[in-house]
């Protein structure tokens, strides 16, 4: 069915804008930042739903966008689409949970997954439609968004996450963990000390508000300019294997693979070339009627 929804309009929804115009961080904006996540999955036979990744929600250009990881959506081994019946979930104004095909809004309305040219990029956007009466979501502004060349090993981040063993039950109700950058990737993307399990794939990251930020030329401490900013998007956790030998013949037997606690960030820096290419403002004009 076609929903009497919004792609594009003028801000109807609240948008997170943390910085107030003297660059101050402005009080508790977590529960506004957790109303622009969502939970992605799909209804089991029984006829409940089974959340296995994570989805958030940016205004780009006044257009509303899900994002979350690539993989969510693509099977990277074989190419295809594994988003059929893939369902977002979000909360009601008026109570209850929401529940929005993406599919449907595909075929109805003509719109698609937009992608980074590189092919590894783990990254998917696609345009959302919001009911500004009833849904009881945020956006994060494109204005929040901060690119690579800013971040600085060290900083704290945080990151909302559906989180598997946590069900919702009635409501949805992303869960905050927080960690440390450990290390910057020439390739764009950069490690964070924590966590990451497989529901958390897509989960928006942040910096934490902190009095000390680093600098090319050393530290600074005092105000925070950046606190707040949203600056990637968890893809995976980084795995690592040990190898058990057999103690008869002294070959390998089995491998053993384990969580490091180290996790993929795929960064802005990805979602800003996504937003430059020529596919992303063909989808735009679409949109608007052009």
């Amino acid at each position: 069915m076609i929903f009497s929804l919004l792609f594009l309009v003028q801000p109807a929804l609240g948008e997170i804008n943390i910085k107030g115009k003297s660059g101050d961080i402005m009080p508790s904006p977590l529960e506004e930042l957790k109303k622009t996540v969502v939970f992605l999955g799909k209804m089991g036979p029984d006829g409940k739903p089974r959340i296995y990744a994570t989805g958030f929600l940016v205004n780009v250009r006044g257009v509303y966008y899900l994002l979350t990881a690539k993989h969510v959506v693509v099977n990277f081994a074989t190419g295809q689409f594994m988003d059929d019946d893939l369902l977002a979930f979000f909360n009601l104004k008026g109570g209850g949970v929401a529940v929005r095909s993406i599919s449907d809004v595909k075929k109805n309305f003509g719109i698609e997954w937009i992608f980074h040219a590189d092919p590894k990029v783990d990254v998917a956007m696609i345009p959302f439609m919001v009911n500004p009466e009833e849904d009881d979501i945020m956006v994060v502004s494109d204005n929040l968004f901060l690119e690579s060349g800013h971040l600085h090993e060290l900083y704290d981040i945080f990151f909302l996450s559906y989180q598997p063993g946590i069900e919702p039950k009635g409501k949805v109700e992303p869960v905050t963990r927080s960690g440390t950058i450990s290390l910057l990737k020439d390739d764009g993307t950069f490690y964070i000390d924590a966590s990451a399990f497989p529901g958390n794939t897509g989960s928006p990251v942040f910096l934490k508000p902190s009095p000390i930020r680093f600098g090319k030329k050393g530290f600074t401490i005092g105000s925070d300019p950046l606190g707040g900013s949203f600056v990637g998007v968890i893809g995976e956790y980084i795995p690592y294997q040990e190898l058990a030998i057999s103690a008869q013949t002294g070959r390998p037997r089995i491998v053993f693979e384990e969580n490091t606690g180290l996790s993929r960030v795929w960064s802005v820096s990805f979602i800003k070339e996504i937003i430059g290419s020529e596919a992303f403002q063909a989808q735009v004009n679409k949109i608007a009627g052009r």
